[in-house]
């Protein structure tokens, strides 16, 4: 590997000893990253930035079309994080950037997986027909651009990173659980927030929660399960289940034990207010009960939680005209006509009445090879010294809880020494990835390096709300349990007990 004509490991030798005493007098001019040089890497641009902090900005392109960028800060703390893409990516999207992987110091990555999409990522179109980039969008980017990145560490740094982690929620769940199964020696730890573990699972759900909420594929300016109807079910399940778990507060611990049904709130004959129609019930029962086939589950349900946030089943299951784009109203309805036309069938003229759960095993067969991380064997990643960090919002409308509690308990089945390097922590009221009103701010980098660096695996982190006060989380399969003294505001008013 040359670069101005000397190997990165001369360079890495000359500058060792200065590198020990402190990477700030080992650091190579930004500019000069320029003439970077790797076998199948060109570099576009080397510039220094001075927001968020002073930092080189290095942006290339691995093949044909996998575009990246490396950020190196110039205060560096030694170590590397690669951030993940939500969506279908297409474009270069660094989610470790949101952890405040620069203001700690870290350099990080992050590629557009090998393909343009728009800015929200839900076209599907660049995949169809081309397995390449399928491949690429699955792993194989995440891992070339991992691998050109740690070389530009050493590049700029004179030597190789001391700890390398991989950060990621939504998709860049998805991607970091790739990362663990197919390539385990490339991080010795990885964040998985709200994986997409299964996509023939989570396409088979957004397809049928769709085909009930627009059951008229030309008329999808309003679901059935109107925001009228969604604040009506979200009171009814709240005062069913908000005092489960010993408080009353908007916030259930776990919703597993909402037993809520709605067919209670069904409207009578010959009433019509303050309840749901038997269409509504039947949207509804779609999303609680899960997609089943031939009397059977499917694919997992999604718990009660979210009804009435505009960002939870408002956003991604029950949106109005255009609200995620152009003739998409909502986002399950966006993501799943997407891969099916582009993914599966190849077909764009596919809509959610040709769902057909009984073929579609058979038809997206390869594909979901190639993008589901459904592997519970992860001992090549536990041997390479590596620890897995996962978190899920119990009310996420996106990404049901329960298909990450499913991963888990199938990984745990395994082999129970898992526990010992996986862990996975819910979050009671809070979305997909962040958001609702559960405590959803956690220094889940922090925590990862801290597990890393101790080896001593964390039973209990603290979530922190947005206005406020914080709340104890317990490592799965152990649960939050209230004390029974004080407003749910502070981690002491809570104690992790097994279930």
């Amino acid at each position: 590997m040359a670069f101005h004509g000397v190997t990165v490991r001369t360079i890495a030798a000359s500058l060792l000893a200065i590198a020990m005493a402190g990477s700030a007098q080992a650091q190579i001019a930004c500019e000069s990253l320029q003439g970077f040089r790797a076998p199948d890497v060109k570099i576009t641009k080397a510039a220094p930035l001075t927001t968020p902090v002073p930092v080189c900005k290095v942006d290339g392109v691995i093949g044909k079309e996998i575009n990246f960028s490396v950020w190196l800060p110039e205060a560096w703390n030694g170590k590397f994080v690669m951030g993940g893409q939500g969506g279908f990516a297409g474009r270069v999207d660094n989610q470790a950037l949101s952890l405040q992987a620069l203001q700690k110091g870290y350099a990080t990555a992050a590629t557009d997986t090998g393909h343009s999409s728009p800015a929200r990522g839900i076209d599907g179109s660049w995949a169809a027909g081309d397995y390449e980039r399928v491949a690429n969008y699955a792993h194989a980017a995440t891992h070339r651009t991992s691998e050109a990145a740690k070389a530009l560490v050493n590049a700029r740094y004179g030597r190789a990173s001391e700890r390398s982690y991989f950060a990621g929620c939504s998709n860049g769940g998805r991607q970091a659980l790739q990362m663990a199964q197919r390539y385990p020696t490339d991080f010795d730890g990885i964040i998985a927030g709200a994986p997409a573990v299964d996509f023939q699972g989570i396409t088979a759900a957004f397809s049928t929660i769709t085909a009930k909420m627009y059951p008229d594929p030309k008329r999808i300016e309003t679901p059935v399960l109107d925001k009228p109807a969604r604040d009506i079910l979200a009171k009814a399940v709240m005062d069913k289940c908000d005092s489960l778990d010993g408080l009353k507060d908007g916030i259930m611990n776990d919703p597993r034990s909402c037993t809520f049904d709605v067919k209670t709130i069904q409207c009578k004959s010959g009433k019509k207010d303050g309840c749901l129609t038997p269409a509504q019930v039947g949207a509804v029962e779609a999303i609680v009960k899960g997609p089943m086939l031939n009397g059977k589950p499917f694919h997992v349900a999604f718990p009660y939680g979210g009804e009435q946030t505009e960002g939870d089943w408002g956003t991604w299951l029950a949106g109005s005209k255009d609200r995620v784009g152009a003739g998409q109203p909502s986002l399950a309805y966006g993501f799943s006509a997407e891969f099916m036309r582009y993914f599966v069938k190849v077909d764009p003229t596919w809509d959610h009445s040709r769902t057909n759960l009984a073929t579609l095993g058979s038809e997206m067969k390869s594909v979901q090879m190639t993008l589901s991380p459904t592997n519970p064997d992860l001992s090549a990643f536990r041997a390479h010294g590596g620890k897995l960090l996962m978190y899920h919002g119990w009310s996420d409308a996106a990404l049901s809880p329960l298909m990450s509690t499913r991963y888990v308990d199938s990984v745990y089945a395994f082999d129970a020494t898992a526990r010992n390097d996986v862990r996975m922590f819910m979050l009671p009221a809070v979305g997909h990835c962040a958001g609702g009103p559960g405590p959803d701010r956690v220094d889940y980098l922090d925590a990862l390096d801290k597990w890393v660096s101790t080896k001593a695996a964390p039973d209990e982190l603290t979530a922190n709300f947005a206005a406020g006060g914080g709340r104890k989380l317990c490592a799965y399969p152990t649960q939050q349990i209230y004390t029974g003294t004080g407003d749910g505001k502070s981690p002491e008013h809570f104690i992790c007990k097994a279930p």
